[in-house]
């Protein structure tokens, strides 16, 4: 018999995670929004989830055995109150996938281990919680900006956004700026990038 050949340390684990129809609706329009994969799309929340002080600190009063990571220790309870199964056959829940790297799926585990549940529902647990996190979406959008964009136009609508922000009533971020944009530019099959060029060259220049 041959040799057992050795994982790839580059090999990635896929992960099929369960999530409410709504949810699933979000991540895809967020995709669409950004030009990025669905599962690429779910594996930066899932990264920014388990990098997170946070949502760390947010999700533990749910673990129920202790775990360290990156030299902190979270310290579970045998009573903690736990999350809830994902309903079964259940038409409102529907599966997406998503790849991760050994060492972002080994975290997941260990998180999934404190909270006694499988990889798959801890990974819809902590996507859920970036994605309503401000500083994921803001962030995310930000560099979605600068990567598609030209720095002209990137400095313009930073321009706005400080014009904005001198208004305390009005607090405007990254991903409330393109919503509006997407919102306000009427080809509804335009990419963000097209609406951000259309919005910058014919509607704020001008003003």
């Amino acid at each position: 018999m041959g040799e057992k050949r050795a994982t790839r340390s580059d090999k990635k684990h896929d992960v099929k995670l369960t999530v409410h129809t709504e949810f699933k609706e979000a991540i895809y329009r967020l995709a669409f929004i950004t030009d990025v994969s669905i599962m690429d799309t779910v594996e930066a929340m899932l990264k920014h989830a388990i990098r997170s002080k946070r949502i760390l600190n947010d999700v533990s009063p749910a673990f129920v055995r202790d775990i360290k990571i990156d030299n902190i220790v979270y310290v579970g309870h045998l009573s903690a109150e736990k999350y809830a199964d994902t309903p079964r056959a259940n038409p409102n829940y529907v599966r997406i996938k998503t790849r991760l790297t050994q060492t972002d799926y080994h975290v997941l585990a260990t998180i999934a281990y404190a909270m006694d549940v499988r990889p798959a529902r801890a990974c819809a647990i902590l996507t859920n919680e970036a994605f309503h996190s401000n500083y994921f979406l803001d962030n995310y959008i930000k560099r979605y900006m600068q990567r598609n964009i030209s720095d002209h136009k990137f400095l313009e609508l930073k321009k706005i956004m400080e014009y904005a922000e001198r208004d305390d009533n009005y607090n405007l971020n990254w991903a409330s700026l393109l919503s509006y944009i997407v919102r306000e530019v009427s080809e509804p099959m335009a990419t963000a990038k097209k609406k951000i060029d259309s919005l910058v060259i014919n509607h704020w220049r001008n003003k």
